[in-house]
């Protein structure tokens, strides 16, 4: 008896220990950092050529309008080293190799930073200097 129920536990740790390849653990996986933040690292570890297709490509949904009046939604606000820049767009004038980070600020704390108008929330794009 006591052979049998020893076989059997064995026959469970083994039926447990899964049979599948296991999961790598090497640096092969891509940084990955705060949903409000892309960093200068991560930017450097990808292969987009401007701000505006690392923000559609790595954080989209920074670019997601918040809030909306009679008019329609309100789109989130861009900011280039603390300077007004309006439309999303214009990050496309600013190479990838030249950002430093950038931020998304909520509606809260970019009214709070820049006042008014700013309510769906701010992207900082940082320049290196």
């Amino acid at each position: 008896m006591r052979k049998a129920m020893m076989c059997a536990m064995g026959l469970m740790v083994i039926a447990c220990g899964g049979g599948g390849a296991s999961q790598p653990t090497t640096g092969a996986r891509p940084i990955r950092g705060p949903a409000d933040l892309i960093t200068e690292t991560e930017i450097n570890a990808s292969v987009y050529q401007n701000a505006l297709e690392v923000v559609q490509n790595l954080r989209p949904n920074m670019m997601r309008p918040r809030g909306s009046t009679a008019q329609g939604p309100v789109p989130v606000v861009l900011f280039v080293d603390d300077v007004r820049m309006g439309e999303m767009s214009a990050m496309a004038n600013i190479p990838a190799g030249r950002v430093k980070e950038i931020r998304y600020i909520n509606g809260r704390d970019a009214t709070t930073r820049w006042g008014t108008g700013v309510g769906s929330g701010v992207i900082l794009v940082t320049t290196k200097r």
